[in-house]
């Protein structure tokens, strides 16, 4: 056997286990790639439901605001019952006090509402900004791939290519 023809047979087998290595490993690392980005989905998707969906009234600012009205009121109509017990003040006044703090409770309620709406809106607007970079990031790992399969099948045909034509096909014994 010549040189050359070692050269050659030694260029294929590189070029057939670059080849089939190349192809193990990269299926190796997508199937990493793949667990990371539905690990990466999954926990957008979890802190989504967690964030825009809580009772917004169990918050712990909020219930706090509502104690403070709760107990304002409380002072207010511990105070005007005193006032009205001194004063001689009738139903109607106290019924019309009474509205007055509801009204007041329900402004609250209905400025915590608003402010939980905006929340809303907000985390929406992340969970689109977090799930484009996701998918934007598959795609870019998916068109890398591709480049990459074209790559190295290009690379492994050429080095094979090459060694069957180093190969002196029925010329081995002339010379």
């Amino acid at each position: 056997m010549t040189q050359s023809t070692v050269m050659s047979g030694i260029n294929g087998a590189l070029g057939l286990y670059s080849t089939v290595k190349g192809l193990l490993d990269s299926t190796e690392y997508k199937k990493k790639q793949e667990q990371l980005l539905k690990s990466a989905k999954n926990d957008e998707n979890t802190w989504y439901r967690k964030n825009y969906y809580g009772n917004f009234l169990n918050d712990t600012a909020t219930q706090a605001a509502i104690k403070r009205v709760e107990n304002s009121l409380k002072r207010n109509n511990e105070q005007e019952r005193a006032r009205g017990v001194i004063t001689g003040t009738t139903a109607e006044h106290a019924i019309a006090r009474n509205e007055q703090g509801l009204r007041s409770l329900d402004n609250v309620i209905t400025n915590i509402a608003s402010a939980n709406d905006a929340k809303k809106r907000e985390i929406d607007a992340m969970h689109r900004r977090n799930k484009s970079s996701l998918m934007n990031n598959e795609y870019n790992s998916l068109s890398l791939d591709e480049r990459m399969a074209k790559s190295a099948a290009s690379s492994g045909y050429n080095l094979l290519q090459n060694a069957l034509l180093g190969v002196e096909w029925g010329r081995e014994g002339k010379r």
